[in-house]
């Protein structure tokens, strides 16, 4: 694969707002509606959202296999993203739990990368002891247990609880869903938990509905990806500037 480093060099005003790839690594467009819709909101003006879906594979990741043709996507997706792009990014995020292919990207790209899963557990565990990750799908607890045990993030966390279902079902915040959920974090306290995560793309936003919450620190890993990626790119225009002073 061709380096993109010369690609992603920057070099903008010190208040211009950020432009940011957000790339869905599933292939459900609508999903990526939502998730570009999400961060506008959240940036409230920081940032320029280019929000793109994966060009090929699932339409939402629920398998080794899925997650692997996604890999292959997502790094395709951000070369011809950060080709056809007018003015050159100032980070990324991988908008999904998995992080398919998010070592690739960022051997190829010189500005910040980050993944949800990295983002929101280095994030719950400034907030507690011991965390739970409450995501969809069957196969998932098995995946993301050899994924954090290679992020070596896996001595704190007191369970990973799978919601049953097809994940691309919880999208639209149904009263069912949200109550799904809702039991699903009680679930996690029960193991031990002082703060949970609520993981993946397809439970994006899902805070706000939810018509319980337990007493401890919830963390929508979308919006931990969110804040670390503003932080990164603020980290690195500070230092640029510093470097040109």
């Amino acid at each position: 694969m061709p380096a993109l480093t010369d690609a992603v060099a920057i070099d903008r005003p010190a208040h211009a707002p950020y432009r940011l790839l957000v790339v869905n690594g599933n292939t459900t467009s609508d999903l990526t509606h939502s998730l570009a819709a999400q961060a506008r909101v959240f940036f409230d003006g920081a940032a320029h959202v280019h929000a793109v879906t994966a060009l090929f594979g699932p339409a939402y990741i629920a398998s080794r296999v899925e997650a692997a043709v996604a890999a292959h996507a997502v790094l395709e997706t951000v070369e011809r993203e950060v080709a056809r792009a007018e003015a050159p990014f100032d980070a990324c995020v991988l908008a999904c739990f998995g992080e398919p292919g998010i070592g690739a990207v960022r051997e190829c790209l010189s500005v910040p990368v980050v993944g949800m899963a990295e983002a929101s557990i280095m994030a719950a565990m400034q907030r507690g002891d011991r965390y739970a990750i409450v995501t969809v799908g069957q196969r998932w607890p098995g995946m993301l247990r050899e994924q954090i045990r290679q992020l070596g993030l896996d001595a704190r966390c007191a369970a990973i609880i799978a919601l049953p279902g097809n994940a691309l079902d919880y999208v639209s915040r149904s009263p069912e869903s949200a109550a799904a959920v809702s039991r699903a974090l009680e679930a996690a306290v029960a193991e031990g938990a002082d703060v949970i995560i609520v993981a993946g793309a397809a439970l994006a936003g899902y805070l706000p509905v939810l018509p319980r919450r337990p007493s401890v620190p919830i963390i929508d890993s979308y919006r931990a990806a969110l804040a670390q990626v503003l932080a990164l790119a603020s980290l690195e225009r500070a230092q640029r500037l510093c470097a040109l002073t």
